[in-house]
């Protein structure tokens, strides 16, 4: 038997391609008044590239570079949570209005998460670390096909036992 969904961990790279895959983590926390977990991991740079920046930049700005960088990831995190707060209060009137008690509509918080490094490991530890009982993740456009999952994606399916939704990209 499933575990009831308390928790949900959605990684996004902050593309379009993570709309549906936001839209559905907001269904699912509303369905089963989940906490939501927002993760954004910026992909660390392989070590001799990272040296050779910060030798090109200097130190400190190689440092403001990268700081700039996680500002304006939490903003657009942020962003989107503004933007979900506004549905979910007009899913509060609306559920009012026609007399849904309150207590079904109980909507949990969200928590925001930037991270650095190895994208599918962070993944991973972020949703154990969170308990969750459910990761989302959107899936990109592919070349030849309407959907494709990258190499992140396969390698957070075939190393964690939590249970995985790859929402595809939809074309609107």
């Amino acid at each position: 038997m499933l575990k009831p969904i308390q928790a949900i961990l959605f990684a996004t790279d902050l593309t379009s391609n993570c709309q549906q895959a936001l839209d559905f983590t907001n269904a699912m926390a509303t369905r089963f008044k989940a906490t939501i977990y927002l993760l954004h991991v910026i992909e660390q740079l392989p070590e001799g590239v990272d040296g050779r920046l910060k030798d090109l930049l200097g130190r400190h700005k190689w440092e403001d570079l990268v700081n700039a960088q996680q500002a304006n990831v939490h903003r657009s995190l942020t962003g989107k949570t503004s933007v979900n707060k506004m549905v979910r209060n007009e899913i509060q009137n609306f559920c009012k209005l026609v007399g849904i008690d309150d207590e079904v509509i109980d909507l949990k918080s969200r928590e925001i998460f930037i991270s650095q490094g190895d994208v599918a490991e962070n993944i991973i530890a972020h949703a154990k670390e969170n308990k969750c009982d459910l990761i989302v993740l959107g899936a990109k456009k592919g070349l030849f096909s309407k959907t494709s999952v990258g190499s992140i994606i396969k390698s957070v399916l075939k190393n964690t036992r939590i249970p995985v939704t790859v929402v595809p990209r939809t074309d609107s």
